[in-house]
């Protein structure tokens, strides 16, 4: 993972590692120039942070570790609306996790934030990432992120056992993800 400054008058934080800017308070951007993630783990939680997002600041100052997704490359926030449209995509990355914590069953919550990092990195990346740090995104056990697991590759499996429909359109259980 790359921090990049525009400018840095301070000397200080070229030598530090993303994690301890964190903690020191230092406000950046997830870039949005590749497609890359971010999942923080918190002492009792943990966060996703997608592309352009806002990253540090007082918000993350109890991270613990950083597990990125793709080509992750941070930037210093610098001007208001840089600050402000990444604050305003950090809220969309907690809003859609929010859509997935309410689902009533701890395996369809697992099942769904798999779903939705598949949707955005390659499953050999995504399965790099413990399941306890998993688990903790949508509040399930580590057990149950392995259950997902085992679930979404069962529905890999039969979707290329059964033969598709002559339609153009294909169709797909309601847990089904399509993996590229």
């Amino acid at each position: 993972m790359k921090v990049i400054h525009s400018h840095d008058n301070s000397g200080n934080s070229e030598h530090k590692k993303p994690i301890e800017m964190l903690k020191d308070g230092q406000l950046l951007s997830l870039s949005q120039s590749y497609p890359a993630g971010l999942i923080l783990q918190k002492p009792y939680y943990a966060e996703y942070i997608g592309p352009g997002s806002a990253i540090g600041g007082m918000f993350d100052l109890q991270c613990v570790t950083i597990h990125p997704l793709g080509n992750a490359e941070l930037s210093v926030l610098e001007t208001l609306d840089e600050r402000q449209d990444a604050f305003q995509k950090r809220m969309e990355n907690i809003e859609q996790m929010q859509q997935i914590c309410e689902k009533d069953l701890p395996i369809e919550r697992a099942v769904a934030v798999l779903e939705m990092l598949s949707q955005h990195f390659h499953l050999d990346e995504i399965q790099m990432i413990p399941n306890d740090i998993l688990a903790k995104l949508v509040g399930v056990l580590p057990s149950t992120m392995a259950a997902a697991w085992q679930q979404l590759s069962n529905l890999s499996h039969k979707r290329n056992e059964v033969p598709q429909p002559s339609s153009q359109e294909p169709i797909y259980a309601s847990h089904e993800v399509a993996f590229a």
